[in-house]
């Protein structure tokens, strides 16, 4: 399995930093629900997403009878895994996870964390393009 996440995570730490918080963008192509424990159970591994405030994330999976299974979890950061599955379906991906993650220190940033939420979405799909 470490093999397989490591040839297709995408890793972009600190796309944003807003009043001392810092977001880290994580991506992944993925084939099934079972892809996401274990890209989590690797990302965990690693200190640096263990020590952050929240882990959010959203996927898309297209399935075998050609349906879409959406799905999330908001660790905590209430709503803000709604701003990545939105991005992702505006952008009409399919077969990828997406997780954010945010180390927060102390200032309140209100509504603008999901700003900086989509934000790093919106970043993440623009050096998708270029690609």
């Amino acid at each position: 399995w470490e093999k397989k996440v490591k040839s297709k995570l995408k890793i972009i730490k600190n796309i944003i930093v807003d009043r001392k918080s810092k977001y880290t963008l994580v991506a992944w192509y993925i084939e099934s629900k079972e892809d996401i424990n274990a890209l989590l159970k690797y990302i965990l591994k690693d200190k640096y997403f263990q020590k952050a405030t929240h882990n959010t994330y959203a996927y898309r999976i297209k399935q075998e009878n050609w349906s879409i299974l959406d799905w999330k979890n908001d660790d905590g950061e209430t709503w803000a895994w709604m701003c990545i599955l939105r991005e992702i379906q505006r952008m009409n991906y399919v077969n990828i996870v997406i997780i954010v993650t945010r180390y927060f220190w102390g200032i309140q940033l209100n509504a603008d964390r999901f700003k900086n939420v989509i934000d790093a979405c919106k970043i993440f799909f623009e050096k998708e393009k270029e690609e």
